[in-house]
């Protein structure tokens, strides 16, 4: 598989960047870090070169952490998958029609309340330090909440019409990676992400319906049998 010549691939890896900008997971990207580091916020940017290191390992374990839930997450996607293979016309169609009404959902167009709940881990206030940070990452990887659920159920649809195990985690490992390289990077410059932050903040209507078109076209591609067809030519073109 051409992974660089993939459309899933690159829809995957945006789906996790926005999956990190979005409302339920940004705000509380500073909270994560001083949990998970031990550091305080009013801190984080100001640390000492021994603290920066501090926060920046913890940020990857807790990156690691997360990630190891959407590998696993994507090898049942592919099983899945591979146990339909007689379904798969009937599992595309779904796969499409479900990804555009959280495509719908995303742009605030129809309202689903069971995608209002939030999933928490619970850390009643304890401070467990790096040992800490690779269980809160799985548990983060666990979390569901109506920004990020929508985003990443539809990689895992798109993952379960590929039938394929491999390419299935694969999949999901970008999705990942979409969403580690910010944490990574906020932990690397916090004070610069701050700043970014704000003006995310200050634009998270234009970002919900980006998100939501995306998904959209996503939805699309996949209910009209072209998403296989584009990556078929891709990986052609790519070969």
């Amino acid at each position: 598989m051409q992974t660089g010549a993939n459309v899933s691939m690159l829809m995957a890896f945006s789906a996790g960047i926005i999956s990190f900008i979005s409302p339920c997971v940004l705000p509380l990207i500073p909270g994560y870090l001083s949990f998970i580091s031990g550091v305080s916020v009013d801190r984080l940017g100001e640390a000492s070169a021994q603290s920066r290191v501090k926060v920046l390992i913890a940020t990857i374990l807790f990156v690691i952490g997360f990630a190891i839930i959407f590998v696993a997450l994507g090898a049942s996607a592919g099983l899945a998958g591979s146990w339909l293979t007689s379904y798969k016309s009937i599992m595309t169609k779904v796969a499409g029609i479900v990804v555009i009404i959280f495509a719908l959902f995303t742009m605030d167009i129809i309202k689903i309340p069971q995608l209002y709940g939030t999933k928490r881990f619970q850390t009643n206030k304890r401070n467990f330090g790096l040992w800490g940070a690779l269980p809160l990452g799985m548990a983060f990887g666990f979390a569901w909440t109506p920004c990020v659920g929508p985003i990443l159920a539809s990689i895992y649809m798109v993952a379960a019409t590929s039938q394929n195990v491999n390419q299935a985690t694969i999949l999901l490992s970008i999705y990942a990676l979409g969403l580690g390289i910010p944490f990574i990077a906020t932990a690397l410059f916090f004070n610069t992400a701050l700043g970014a932050f704000k003006w995310i903040k200050k634009n998270y209507k234009v970002i919900n319906i980006i998100s939501g078109l995306l998904l959209l076209a996503m939805g699309v591609l996949i209910l009209s049998g072209k998403l296989t067809a584009i990556n078929g030519l891709l990986q052609g073109l790519g070969s």
